[in-house]
């Protein structure tokens, strides 16, 4: 049986995080049970885009914080690395993302160095899967002795769920994470992909920030903050994520991703094969919005399977919140987003015909201005 420590942490205080995530290591054993002194951990957050820590859409820097801390006070040496969600070939979204969630300044105050994974030189690596032959993989994560995902608990629009193994889909520089998008359009499809990297990298632990979570049409700005109130650690990510999308309403067996780490032997998805330690108590009246997009994950497969691309949720962009900042337009995968000058004003439209709803225009909008707008078909099945 797999073991998740989830503890009580009501907000962001640094002495609140810091005790939630020791406690949640002494409930595991402790941090030195499983990492030596001279060891190199390479720790990765989600910094899906340069956005402050309020929004609730990355981990909070004073959860990095507490286990940068927890990782040196053991003798071993701490990194941190990302690459951000979008990528714009004159400006760094992910050394943008380090300064605007607060995670520059933790690593700086205490001396960690912070690496832009979109910025090292990268290593050809096989992948154990079969989606695709090889990952480009960043050599300070390959040369890691043990690797932390610390991740944000979130929804996502596309995957449902967002968690310690999504998580590692950063580990994946700039360019390469838009081609996977457009190779595997298909959300399943993708699921794979993700499992793929993770079952690659194998990341030894999860500590994830479930003190205030994102539901609704997330990961990005469309997502809606919700009071969740915990930390989770693991050894076992595939049950970490199980039991974090239980909190915010998930079936065990309706996150994707889960389900195929799972019966890829990379972990546990059934609720009653996972142990649960620790303080927290989930309120029962607690109910949060979920994607858009869950719906579907209820429709029987002879319906969903031929008809997914169509009945999923579309992205629109909404005119009066766009300030034509453009950073949709660069990061789309399909390059299906256009700029429209119809002589008096100029705009941007998505070319929905050939839009694959991989959402990453509204993970990377800095302004809130892509919304979604649900299938007429699901909406009318929603409340049959």
């Amino acid at each position: 049986m797999s073991s998740v420590a989830s503890i009580s942490c009501s907000k962001y205080e640094e002495k609140l995080v810091t005790e939630a995530v020791r406690k949640a290591m002494d409930e595991l054993g402790g941090l030195e049970r499983l990492i030596s002194k001279n060891d190199r951990v390479l720790i990765k957050p989600n910094l899906l885009s340069p956005k402050a820590p309020e929004q609730a859409i990355t981990t909070h820097p004073l959860v990095l914080k507490a286990v940068i801390q927890l990782v040196q006070e053991t003798g071993a040496t701490p990194v941190v690395g990302e690459s951000s969600g979008g990528f714009l070939a004159e400006k760094s979204l992910t050394a943008a993302a380090f300064e605007k969630t607060g995670m520059k300044s933790v690593c700086e105050e205490l001396d960690v160095e912070f690496i832009n994974f979109d910025r090292v030189e990268t290593k050809l690596v096989s992948n154990v899967g079969n989606t695709i032959s090889d990952f480009n993989l960043p050599i300070p994560l390959l040369e890691a002795d043990f690797i932390i995902s610390l991740p944000k608990l979130k929804t996502h629009s596309l995957t449902l769920f967002t968690g310690a193994i999504k998580n590692m889909y950063g580990v994946i520089p700039g360019l390469k994470k838009m081609e996977y998008h457009r190779e595997f359009p298909n959300p399943n499809r993708f699921a794979e992909v993700i499992v793929d990297i993770f079952a690659t990298v194998k990341p030894d632990l999860a500590i994830m920030d479930g003190v205030i979570g994102l539901a609704g049409d997330g990961p990005g700005s469309a997502g809606v903050p919700c009071a969740v109130g915990t930390i989770l650690a693991s050894t076992d990510l595939v049950a970490l994520d199980t039991v974090a999308a239980k909190y915010l309403g998930y079936d065990d067996n309706q996150v994707q991703i889960s389900n195929i780490a799972a019966k890829r032997g990379l972990g546990r998805a059934n609720l009653n094969r996972i142990e649960i330690t620790g303080n927290f108590v989930q309120l029962e009246y607690k109910q949060y919005d979920l994607p858009s997009n869950a719906f579907l994950s209820h429709l029987p497969n002879f319906i969903l399977k031929p008809f997914l691309q169509l009945m999923m949720s579309k992205p629109i962009i909404d005119q009066q919140e766009c300030t034509k900042c453009r950073t949709c337009l660069k990061s789309c995968p399909q390059l299906v987003i256009e700029e429209i000058d119809d002589g008096d004003t100029v705009h941007l439209e998505i070319d929905e015909a050939n839009c694959i709803k991989c959402l990453c225009c509204q993970e990377v909008c800095p302004y809130n201005a892509i919304d979604l707008k649900e299938n007429f078909l699901v909406k009318f099945l929603r409340y049959l």
